[in-house]
């Protein structure tokens, strides 16, 4: 990327992510996030674990360094609170924390972590979605203590972001190492945790929420760490065995939404379609101004998605914009602002039965 590009890119994200002008355009009270490292701004940075992204070239693009996202600049959920009218949401996990900090939103989300309780475990420490639940439930009287008797209002009118659910594959059944599938077959894994997904769900809502964006796995087969180890895949192709697991899972999850739909009362559980979105800009990369879609930014070996991006790697890629993927499991900044702008005012095709705009303003 040449230097005037450089400059412009840091601009840009200065601009979207500038929190002085958001209180009189925000259009929920607060956004609360849960998932994995698709969506953790930096709460394991305090763990003992492996899972972990605060170093460079982590965060090059983002105005505040490296945070402890898995990206290049923002996440999915930074561009989504911006849209929203929100200021970046804070990680729970930070000590200075308090709560008029909170008073806007927290993000409890957790890199490795997953739906299932085990998923994950082997990096270290870290917040699986029973405990990012049990976390939220904490902060709830923190927040009581500030908003008094308007805190079910503003619970139920704040907005719910959760991703998660890719770890249950890729670092649990999808594992060399892992019992799960000599114990499930992918059907009745997906089973599996969907029913534990929707316990998860049902208790956000016993906590007081309301209005849930949902978003589905995307397209792990396709992403460069799945590629790369993959013997028999060549660079450049997707892995269709992995993204047919995905897909039996988001149907289900699909489904699953649906029910808590019609049987919570007051609820909206929306299902964004992250996989076919995902899909539809690997295949026409260049029409969105990619021109490497499945090879990652920051990494090593193959697809450069073998190795993790690491501060001892060189940084070969310089104009980010190029890659859908920054290392060999997460998308670029340029990518999460396609895919949240889409979420945020798309059609049914992307998110149903509304899009994140029309269920904010409800």
């Amino acid at each position: 990327m040449a230097p005037s590009l450089c400059i412009h890119t840091a601009l840009i994200s200065f601009v979207l992510f500038s929190t002085s002008t958001f209180a009189e355009e925000a259009q929920v009270p607060a956004m609360f996030v849960f998932g994995d490292s698709l969506v953790d701004p930096g709460n394991n940075n305090n763990l003992a674990t492996l899972a972990k992204a605060n170093y460079f070239p982590n965060g090059i693009d983002f105005p505040e360094g490296d945070t402890g996202r898995y990206c290049n600049g923002g996440t999915f959920a930074d561009y989504l609170s911006n849209l929203l009218g929100l200021p970046i949401i804070p990680p729970y996990n930070n000590p200075e924390i308090k709560a008029h900090d909170m008073l806007q939103g927290v993000n409890f989300a957790s890199a490795a972590s997953g739906i299932l309780d085990d998923t994950g475990r082997f990096y270290g420490e870290l917040f699986s979605m029973d405990s990012q639940i049990q976390n939220f439930g904490r902060i709830l009287g923190e927040l009581g203590s500030v908003l008094e008797n308007r805190t079910e209002d503003y619970i139920g009118s704040s907005f719910f972001l959760v991703s998660t659910g890719s770890n249950d594959y890729i670092n649990n059944f999808l594992l060399p190492i892992s019992q799960k599938t000599h114990l499930y077959t992918p059907e009745s894994f997906a089973e599996l945790v969907v029913h534990e997904y929707r316990r998860q769900l049902k208790e956000l809502y016993d906590l007081g929420g309301r209005k849930f964006l949902i978003g589905g796995v995307g397209p792990l087969g396709c992403i460069p760490n799945q590629i790369g180890n993959n013997p028999n895949a060549s660079e450049g192709t997707c892995i269709e065995s992995t993204n047919i697991l995905v897909l039996q899972f988001n149907t289900k999850l699909k489904v699953m939404l649906d029910d808590l739909n019609r049987r919570l009362r007051g609820s909206y559980f929306l299902f964004w379609d992250v996989y076919s979105k995902s899909m539809e800009i690997i295949t026409n990369y260049s029409r969105y101004g990619f021109k490497y879609p499945l090879t990652a930014c920051c990494g090593a070996g193959r697809s450069k998605g073998q190795i993790m991006c690491l501060p001892v790697l060189p940084l070969e890629c310089q104009n980010r914009n190029d890659h859908i993927f920054w290392d060999p499991y997460h998308p670029t900044a340029r990518f999460n602002s396609i895919v949240a702008e889409v979420a945020y005012n798309g059609t049914l095709q992307t998110t149903f039965p509304m899009n994140a705009m029309q269920l904010a303003l409800l």
